[in-house]
């Protein structure tokens, strides 16, 4: 399986890939806390990545953050080839597009499958955000910010400019 076909998983099938671990951990909740197994790890078994949740005294709420998590750590950590001359933005992709923005906050699904359309355009393109910018009809500033929204994906674009012995992104002042 790609990460591509990953991204767009719906729960159901991305569980069914994953081991998820319940455990007790620290943090607020005083006598319950230390009573149940409210944090919850899942482990996406094909790649071994995984992503934790623990800050909420709610198993199912901690299960929904790790779900979520774990899809922004797949997103950022599987490249796909892109073929830069024969690219055209997804369906899905314009459908989040309007007026020079991306229109997908944290908690929309097409968030993490953008992040990992951003970042495997970076990679196509030798790591040029304008580039990236071009080919997703948007203005160079909006995959920036787009990027510097979110910690990790920051990291990951500027571990694949580092890859290709490019200096890293700025952040904008």
């Amino acid at each position: 399986m790609n990460g591509r076909s990953i991204r767009f998983l719906s729960e159901e099938q991305l569980l069914a890939e994953c081991r998820v671990d319940t455990y007790r951990g620290s943090g607020p909740g005083g006598q319950k806390r230390n009573k149940t197994s409210n944090s919850i790890r899942v482990t996406h078994l094909p790649t071994g990545i995984s992503a934790i949740a623990e800050e909420s005294r709610s198993q199912a709420e901690n299960r929904m953050r790790a779900i979520r998590r774990l899809r922004l750590k797949l997103a950022v950590e599987l490249r796909e080839p892109v073929d830069p001359l024969h690219w055209e933005p997804p369906d899905w992709f314009v459908s989040i597009r309007h007026h020079g923005r991306i229109d997908a906050s944290y908690r929309h699904p097409y968030y993490a499958p953008t992040a990992g359309l951003i970042l495997d355009l970076l990679k196509a393109v030798h790591g040029s955000p304008a580039d990236v910018g071009v080919m997703l009809g948007v203005p160079t500033t909006t995959v920036i910010r787009f990027l510097e929204n979110e910690p990790m994906f920051w990291t990951a674009a500027n571990r694949i400019r580092a890859e290709l012995g490019l200096p890293a992104l700025r952040h904008r002042e």
